[in-house]
């Protein structure tokens, strides 16, 4: 089908051309958004439990507000990756006179984040490697716990698999990339090349930063 999920990560440029042909529809694009942010939620319960077991029993109550929060916020950030995305796609586009409505280009980049469903899943996994094995010292006073986070800190930021992790992540945003060109192409009514321009200009943005962070030069 030139509509399948598999049309969209092998031959995208098939499957917009073929989505053009059609009303723009946001249901699937938001559905593609719920899924990221409810993987993003799950990959909160490694640090969430860590954080449970710093915490002294009285405390126990805030700590798991502070987990139903850390849940919440990162499963409303998959809407907000994708409203986010959406509009600076649109907005780049507007510098290279693209043409076409925010509804469709909001449908395309949504189907672009389809990638990052296995990236999330991949990095979940990551994430419980990582964190699953620390050991935690009983902590008695708020010095410990400084100490533990900010041990803590340099584990997630120089361990081997949590910069595998990092790279891993990239892998599947230059993924999403390569989608969204074919999407703001038919979409603002882009030449080739206006549409690399259009993503590639913010995607490569984000990229080095990711790559600044992992390198550990901030």
């Amino acid at each position: 089908m030139d509509t399948g999920f598999l049309r969209v990560l092998l031959d995208p440029g098939r499957f917009f051309e073929a989505r053009m042909q059609e009303k723009p529809s946001l249901k699937i694009p938001a559905l593609i958004a719920l899924v990221i942010g409810l993987i993003g939620a799950v990959s909160t319960v490694p640090m969430a439990d860590i954080t449970m077991a710093m915490l002294p029993a009285d405390m126990q109550g805030l700590g798991v507000i502070m987990m139903v929060i850390s849940a919440g916020v990162a499963f409303v950030g998959g809407l907000l990756a994708w409203v986010i995305c959406g509009f600076v796609l649109y907005l780049v586009s507007m510098i290279f006179k693209g043409q076409g409505d925010l509804e469709r280009t909001m449908e395309f980049t949504g189907y672009g984040l389809i990638p990052q469903i296995f990236g999330g899943i991949i990095g979940t996994y990551f994430s419980y490697q990582l964190l699953s094995g620390l050991n935690i010292p009983p902590m008695t006073n708020p010095e410990q716990m400084v100490e533990f986070s900010e041990n803590l800190v340099t584990i997630l930021t120089t361990d081997p698999l949590a910069q595998i992790a990092g790279l891993v992540s990239i892998l599947f945003i230059i993924w999403s990339a390569n989608i969204w060109i074919f999407g703001m192409k038919y979409a603002r009514n882009l030449s080739t090349r206006d549409a690399v321009l259009t993503v590639g200009i913010p995607v490569g943005l984000y990229i080095l930063s990711r790559l600044i962070t992992l390198a550990g030069w901030l």
